[in-house]
C-alpha cells in the first residue's frame, strides 16, 4: 500500500530535478550509512549497488540478489525520512514485465525513485529496445500505483569504455534522448567526464542529466552552474570507509598498534546519541 507520505516524498524528490539547485545526492550501503547522511544534512539519498554487494562481502556486478536489496530497502525506510532511490542495476532480469514486478516490490516497501543502467557484467550495453521496453514497463507503475517516482535512466557507455570517445558521447546522448522519451524523469551518464564532455552531454540531452563524481571535474559549485541537475556520490563513501578499515587492520595485524581506533572523538557514548537522533 502507498501511503500519502510516500507520494509526498515522491513529489519532492521529482522537484529536486527540475529546479535551479543541483541535488547532491549521496549512495548509501546500509540504515546506518544512510541516517549519517540524513543526521549530516542531505536533501535525499539512494543506494549503491556495490556498497550492498561489499557490504555483504561479494564483488560489484549484478552478485547480491533482489532479496537482499529489498531487505535493505526496508531497514532504510525503516530509520530515515528521506526520500529514497534505490539502484536497481539492470531490474534483476531480462523481461520487461519481470523488472517492472521487481521495481514495483521496491516502491511498495516505501522507494521513491529507482536507477536502471544498460551496462552488462561482461563490459556490453544491452540492446537499446529492450532498454526501451523496460523503462516503458516501469513507466506504467506511475499510475498503477498513484506514485510519481523518479525513473533515473543509466547509460554505461562511458563508464565500460565501449568504443572511442566520440563514439561513447555519440551512444550516451542518443540512448538518454531515447531513454527520457520513453518515460525516464533523468537521465545518469556516469565514467570518467572532463568538464568539456559534461557541457556536450548538457547541450545535446532533452532532459535532466545525472552525472557522478569523478577525479576529472569535481567541482561542485561549477557543476552546478553548467546546469547538472544531479550529482552522485556513488561508490566513494563506501570505498572510502573500507579504505579506512582495511588501513586500520593493517596497522594492528603488522604493527601492533591499534591508534587509530583511540585516537578520534567518535566515542561510544558519541556514536549512541548520534544513531539516536
Amino acid at each position: 500500500m502507498i501511503s500519502k507520505e510516500q507520494k509526498v516524498k515522491a513529489k519532492e524528490f521529482q522537484a529536486h530535478h527540475h529546479n535551479n539547485k543541483m541535488l547532491l545526492i549521496p549512495n548509501a550501503w546500509n540504515a546506518g550509512s544512510a541516517k549519517v547522511f540524513e543526521n549530516q544534512g542531505f536533501k535525499a539519498v539512494a543506494t549503491t549497488s556495490a556498497g550492498i554487494a561489499y557490504s555483504l562481502g561479494y564483488a560489484d556486478g549484478e552478485i547480491i540478489e533482489l532479496d537482499d536489496l529489498l531487505l535493505v530497502t526496508k531497514q532504510i525506510i525503516k530509520r530515515v525520512n528521506l526520500p529514497l532511490s534505490i539502484d536497481m542495476e539492470r531490474g534483476y532480469a531480462d523481461d520487461p514485465y519481470k523488472v517492472k514486478q521487481n521495481i514495483g516490490n521496491i516502491l511498495k516497501a516505501g522507494a521513491v525513485g529507482i536507477n536502471l543502467e544498460d551496462g552488462r557484467p561482461d563490459g556490453k550495453l544491452d540492446d537499446i529496445e529492450l532498454q526501451l521496453e523496460k523503462i516503458q514497463a516501469i513507466s506504467e507503475l506511475k499510475k498503477e500505483l498513484d506514485l510519481p517516482f523518479v525513473i533515473n535512466a543509466r547509460t554505461c557507455a562511458f563508464w565500460l569504455k565501449v568504443g572511442s570517445p566520440i563514439e561513447n558521447m555519440e551512444m550516451a546522448i542518443k540512448r538518454s534522448n531515447a531513454f527520457l522519451k520513453a518515460g525516464a524523469d533523468c537521465v545518469f551518464v556516469p565514467g570518467l567526464l572532463e568538464k568539456n564532455s559534461i557541457i556536450n552531454l548538457l547541450s545535446n540531452i532533452d532532459g535532466p542529466l545525472n552525472t557522478i563524481a569523478n577525479p576529472l571535474y569535481h567541482d561542485l559549485e561549477g557543476l552546478q552552474k553548467l546546469g547538472v541537475s544531479r550529482l552522485s556520490l556513488g561508490s566513494g563513501p563506501v570505498r572510502a570507509s573500507y579504505a579506512k578499515l582495511i588501513q586500520t587492520s593493517n596497522e594492528i595485524i603488522e604493527k601492533g598498534d591499534i591508534s587509530s581506533l583511540i585516537e578520534h572523538d567518535f566515542s561510544y557514548a558519541e556514536a549512541n546519541r548520534y544513531f539516536a537522533k
